[in-house]
């Protein structure tokens, strides 16, 4: 063999070489593991929106939320955008900008007041409201002649919490009870309808689009094209269980479902379209989630996603 030949022969080696040390990597990290129960791991966000509106924080309240006392768990708020961050949502209560939440009963009315005193932490990513609450429980409603009457559902779907709203307002001013326009919702079909507009005709939200393909809260829910069937509008739903479809021959995996509550239709941020509040119960956590119309009532988007008082 001539020289050159050896030559061109170790080249060709060197080459091979150094491609594979500058190719892909592959390392298997194992077998992969069994399936588990659906986790949450929420992720904060801020969604831009018009400065025009108004500035509220939306939570829930128990009256046994904080060592056996009243508070509120601030969840999403909406000041020149809508915001679910932990810091922003301890801020704005320590600073005392949320005197008082109007906190409603599962009719859509209120059910009570909460005066805000001060922060506390209960090991929640955000501090709560601790304060005074004077009112009915949150899972009663009207009927008539002042008479407010429990509803057993209300108990065991929330752990007799409920839907707290609160308008943001300068430090030491006079509290104001806020006030917002309610609305509800139905099960019909395997959708959820409401009237956001207050059109009289019910958009038809699909429960199959509600949760993305990792099983989170879609960023957003786009109504379905036609109504649904009719049905009872009412300000709180419980119990809308979402499953996924089993595969054939087998039956539908308990570690999947999630289940769905509605806590309130409420125009929040005084657009004249109501945002609907929603609670997620996962098996390892329960969220509460707010899905606000973006201009149309055909067309939701996730604009704050909170945990709040443990179960």
């Amino acid at each position: 063999m001539s020289m050159a030949t050896d030559r061109s022969a170790t080249n060709r080696v060197a080459w091979l070489l150094l491609l594979a040390a500058c190719g892909p990597a592959v390392r298997p990290d194992g077998p992969a593991s069994e399936p588990g129960p659906v986790v949450r791991e929420l992720e904060p966000r801020v969604r831009a929106t018009p400065a025009r509106g108004r500035q509220i924080v939306v939570g829930e309240m128990c009256p046994q939320g904080a060592g056996g006392r009243p508070a509120v768990a601030p969840l999403v708020m909406r000041t020149l955008q809508w915001s679910d961050i932990p810091g922003d949502l301890t801020s704005v209560v320590e600073r005392g900008s949320t005197p008082r939440f109007t906190v409603y009963g599962v009719d859509g009315k209120s059910a009570g007041a909460f005066d805000t005193l001060g922060g506390a932490d209960i090991g929640l990513p955000q501090q709560i409201a601790s304060g005074t609450y004077v009112g009915a429980s949150p899972c009663t409603a009207d009927t008539g002649k002042g008479a407010r009457t429990e509803q057993p559902a209300c108990g065991q779907a929330t752990g007799g919490c409920g839907l707290a709203v609160a308008e943001i307002e300068r430090p030491g001013d006079l509290a104001t009870t806020p006030t917002f326009t309610t609305g509800g919702a139905c099960l019909s079909g395997d959708t959820i309808a409401a009237d956001l507009d207050g059109d009289g005709v019910a958009e038809a939200f699909p429960l199959a689009s509600l949760l993305d393909g990792v099983r989170s809260p879609a960023n957003e829910w786009s109504a379905a094209p036609t109504a649904g069937a009719a049905c009872t509008p009412s300000f709180q739903l419980y119990g809308v269980k979402l499953a996924l479809p089993p595969e054939p021959g087998k039956p539908v995996d308990t570690k999947s479902i999630v289940v769905l509550d509605v806590l309130g239709v409420v125009d929040l941020d005084g657009d004249g379209l109501k945002e609907l509040v929603l609670a997620l119960r996962f098996p390892t956590i329960r969220t509460v989630v707010v899905y606000a119309p973006t201009g149309s009532a055909q067309r939701l988007e996730l604009v704050g996603e909170g945990q709040s008082f443990p179960r």
